[in-house]
């Protein structure tokens, strides 16, 4: 069945906002459903499974199934996941090694994973922190924040990011969304290489054989440049996206960055990871000859969380009346009605308002909407 919103109303004053920000949406859970801000006390991770197993597994300090990247120069290490008992945050330290590191030089967890002597060259040590709770959880849908501080120097690579690849029946899928990722080739798409003011989030998505070129799975892009008058992205700053069945919204302090909608979106669980990779900008080559000026240093987050949406998609809602539009109970239903029972329903002055629904909203009868408030109807698959 098609998703559609129908409208049938006489407007006396209205203004439609498309942009609902997750906390003023009454339509998600007031309890996240992942939370760390990292208090103390907290443990030293695992040896064996580098697992924060003090604090019921929460966080594992590693990737899933590797401590390097294909491209990158660093080595995740257990120890440059650092829990600060002194500011209560998560510092991702990565370092100059001192010169290139062969196998010898570090340390995987006793897992069934392997050290690749293949990859590199490597320098560097750093950071690297995957949702683990309970062994991996892993996410369908949501929206995810984190409150942070970047590293913006050359080779710096920082990220908060969802991925997952899978074989499902022999098919390989495999998905991702970037909630911000920083480096400075990412910067040098607004000409400005460098710029401590820009960052991107993408969408990559391809559901069969993998193809030859990143670019022709990359489905949604967007970049945002911080304001001359505002801190650069060396202070704390919150990075937020919203995934849901057919779009994807990312926040930059509160504030809709960039959005993208289609039916080309990741449709399976993800992983949820922070990685401070060190790319091959630290290591330009021919040579591949280190940069060591602007190493040891960190990335360093405040708080991560992960929301959910209320859900009652098998029943339909029906406000006849303004006492009704009063104790409404956002949640995602099937059908949404508003008004056309003889009553008018007149929105809240200076409220925003938000309902969604897996298949239509209608607004009939009398309904107004004053200057200064603000209504959004979403209509998308259930995303339970």
């Amino acid at each position: 069945m098609n998703k559609c919103i129908v409208i049938l109303l006489w407007l006396f004053l209205i203004s439609i906002q498309l942009c609902a920000q997750p906390s003023i949406d009454k339509n998600w859970n007031t309890t996240p459903k992942f939370f760390d801000n990292f208090n103390p006390p907290r443990s030293a991770w695992n040896t064996t499974n580098w697992m924060d197993s003090l604090n019921d597994n929460k966080w594992k300090a590693h990737l899933s199934g590797t401590v390097t990247g294909e491209s990158n120069r660093q080595v995740y290490q257990k120890e440059n996941a650092i829990f600060s008992a002194t500011d209560s945050t998560m510092r991702l330290r990565a370092e100059y090694a001192g010169g290139l590191l062969d196998t010898s030089d570090y340390t995987i967890p006793s897992i069934g994973m392997t050290k690749d002597p293949s990859a590199g060259p490597l320098y560097y040590k750093s950071g690297a922190i995957c949702v683990g709770k309970q062994g991996m959880q892993t996410f369908l849908y949501g929206y995810f924040e984190i409150r942070c501080k970047l590293p913006v120097n050359q080779g710096a690579f920082p990220s908060f990011w969802l991925w997952r690849k899978s074989v499902q029946n022999s098919v390989v899928n495999y998905r991702e969304i970037d909630i911000f990722e920083y480096a400075w080739p990412i910067t040098s798409h607004i000409g400005n290489f460098g710029t401590p003011r820009y960052f991107e989030g993408q969408i990559y998505y391809y559901n069969g054989t993998e193809p030859a070129n990143a670019s022709s799975y990359t489905y949604g892009r967007y970049g945002h440049t911080i304001l001359a008058s505002d801190p650069d992205l060396t202070n704390w700053h919150t990075y937020g996206m919203e995934w849901s069945p057919r779009h994807v919204k990312w926040y930059f302090d509160n504030k809709l960055t960039g959005s993208y909608v289609g039916d080309s979106m990741p449709s399976l669980d993800m992983n949820l990871i922070i990685n401070y990779a060190v790319d091959g900008w630290a290591t330009p080559g021919p040579s591949f000859l280190p940069l060591t000026a602007d190493f040891p240093n960190e990335m360093t987050i405040d708080y991560v969380k992960v929301s959910k949406l209320k859900c009652a998609c098998s029943a339909n809602a029906v406000i006849q009346n303004n006492t009704q539009l009063t104790a409404f109970d956002y949640k995602v239903y099937n059908n949404i009605t508003i008004g056309g029972y003889g009553n008018d329903i007149n929105i809240p002055a200076n409220s925003e308002n938000v309902f969604r629904a897996d298949n239509t909203i209608t607004i009939n009868g009398n309904f107004s909407l004053p200057l200064g408030s603000s209504l959004e109807l979403i209509t998308h698959p259930c995303p339970e």
